[in-house]
This record gives structure tokens, C-alpha cells and sequence, in this order.
């Protein structure tokens, strides 16, 4: 009806799933270690002499490449889907594409991580749960981090002393940096991206350390 702010475009769809791409993922690590711990294919690995090491970053690797299929294949139906609707996407292809690459790299942090608490737990069904919960705990953190901020620049007189530490951690946490993402602001990509290669390298270093002193059974 003229109204320019209810006017909706493709760009919009595009990563608008994104906040729930670390509960996909917790689902999809829970599942297919489990499968990998409860089958005995991990100890098999083992007792034919592979390295634990090599066996572990396997597990990691096919856990990140179900959550980049995640991270593709969302924007990619939405695309298909949403052209004949609302027409090409007014954002440049360079923002659709540093958005996806930021997905994926987040997407590789979570894997990191769930595939770290999971194998701690002996790939046991209910490693889901604290996967879940620390999503829940990360989108929680991350919204009211998120509303502080926005009351910092929109609000005069608002209390800002904290407002550079939790810009900080808006960033490092990888349900602020998909919430970002969802919202195509790619301004902070390379800080963003930064902070989940970091993250994958820490939860790396922590999931190979206990595995390797884990008794399989």
C-alpha cells in the first residue's frame, strides 16, 4: 500500500534460519557420533592402528560438513524458492557471499565444540543435551547482550562502560555471530571470522587432549 517498511525482499530469507543453525548441528553431531561410538566404528578405527588424532579430526570433519550442508543448502532453497517471488536481491553478491562464508566458518566453530562435549561424553545419546544447552545458553546470552548494546546507541545517557567488552563478546559468541549473519551485517566479518577460527582451534586442542586419554569401550 506504499508503505516502503513493509516491503519485503529475497535477502531477507536468505540466512534468516540462521539462528537455529547451532541447534541443527548440536542434533546432527549427537547423531552421527553416536551412531559412529555405539556401532564400534571409533574403536574399530583404533584397534586397526589409525591414530587417534587422525580419527578424531575425521569424526570433526564429517560433523562440520553436515553443518556446511546446513549452512547451503538453507539459502540456496530460500533462493530458488523466494526469485520468482520477490526478484534478485538488492544486497551486492559480495555481502550473500561473505555472509555464507560466515555461516560456514561458525557452522566449523559449533562442530568443534559439539563434536568436543560429545566425544567427552563417550558419543552417548544424551551428549545432545548439554549441546542443546549450550546453544540455548549462547542465543540467550547473545539476545540480551544484544539489547544492551542497542540501549547504549539509541538511548542518551544509558550506562556505555561495558559496551566495548560486550560488543567484544557479541562477536565472539557463535549464536551473536549467526544472529549477524541473519541480519546480513557483515561489517565485523574478519573480527567474526577471527574469533571462530579461534574458537575451532581452542575446542580442537580440548576434544584431542581427552580423547586421547579416553578408555573406549
Amino acid at each position: 500500500m506504499g508503505d516502503a517498511d513493509r516491503i519485503l525482499y529475497l535477502e531477507e530469507f536468505l540466512f534468516s534460519y540462521a539462528n537455529i543453525y547451532s541447534y541443527l548441528m548440536a542434533g546432527f553431531a549427537a547423531m552421527h557420533l553416536g551412531t559412529e561410538f555405539s556401532s564400534g566404528g571409533v574403536r574399530n578405527m583404533i584397534a586397526h592402528g589409525i591414530p587417534r588424532t587422525k580419527v578424531y579430526l575425521s569424526q570433526m570433519v564429517a560433523v562440520a560438513l553436515g553443518g556446511f550442508a546446513v549452512c547451503i543448502i538453507t539459502p540456496e532453497v530460500s533462493l530458488i524458492v523466494g526469485l520468482p517471488l520477490y526478484g534478485p536481491p538488492r544486497s551486492g553478491v559480495s555481502v550473500i557471499l561473505r555472509t555464507l562464508m560466515g555461516t560456514m566458518l561458525t557452522s566449523l566453530s559449533l562442530s568443534a565444540l559439539f563434536t568436543a562435549v560429545i566425544t567427552a561424553m563417550g558419543g552417548r545419546a544424551a551428549a545432545v543435551i548439554p549441546c542443546a544447552a549450550l546453544a540455548l545458553t549462547g542465543q540467550l546470552a547473545a539476545s540480551q547482550i544484544r539489547l544492551y548494546l542497542l540501549r547504549c546507541e539509541q538511548m542518551p545517557g544509558t550506562d556505555t562502560r561495558w559496551y566495548g567488552l560486550c560488543h567484544l563478546l557479541y562477536d565472539f559468541l557463535p549464536a551473536g555471530q549467526l544472529a549477524r549473519y541473519a541480519a546480513l551485517e557483515t561489517a565485523g566479518f574478519l573480527s567474526m571470522a577471527g574469533w571462530a577460527l579461534a574458537m575451532t582451534a581452542l575446542s580442537t586442542a580440548v576434544g584431542l587432549f581427552l580423547f586421547r586419554r579416553q578408555e573406549l569401550r
